[in-house]
Formats: C-alpha cells, structure tokens, sequence
C-alpha cells in the first residue's frame, strides 16, 4: 500500500516507543506495589513534599489511577499488552 510517510522511521520509532511505555508502566506497577504493601507510604509521601501542596489522598488516587491503566493494559484476551509486545 502506497503511503506519503517514511514508514521505516515510523516503524522505528513506534517500536521504540512501546519499548518506553512497557519500561514505564512496569515502573508504575512497582510503585503502586509499594504503596499498597505499606499503608503508610502515601502520607509519608505526602508530608516529604515540602513546599507542595499534596495530601495522602493524591497519592492514593494516583495510585488508584495507576491500577486502572494498568486494568486495561492487561486486559483483553488476548490481552492489550501481547498486542505492544508483538512489535518488540
């Protein structure tokens, strides 16, 4: 099929991407391990942000919203992540 694109560098860089955001949502999963594993991590977190303005309840939700990502990038059958992992 006949494309306008320079579809070696688009290829390249889309692999190069997903590559990216597999590193960082493994990264998120740790971090949402640690908080979940100690209950005293977010508002720990909250009260080492001197000079902003965060409460134990950001972290939380942040966290929370990490699981949803999370949530559907394993979801699926076959799931969303084999179809990013099948590009590597």
């Amino acid at each position: 099929m006949a494309t306008s694109q320079d579809a070696l560098t688009y290829a390249l860089y889309m692999i190069s991407h997903i590559t990216s955001l597999i590193t960082v949502l493994h990264d998120l999963q740790v971090d949402q391990d640690r908080q979940t594993e100690d209950a005293g991590l977010a508002a720990a977190a909250a009260a080492a942000m001197t000079g902003r303005t965060l409460a134990e309840a950001d972290f939380t939700n942040a966290a929370n919203a990490i699981g949803q990502i999370l949530f559907a990038y394993n979801s699926g059958s076959p799931t969303q992540k084999s179809y990013l992992y099948k590009l590597l």
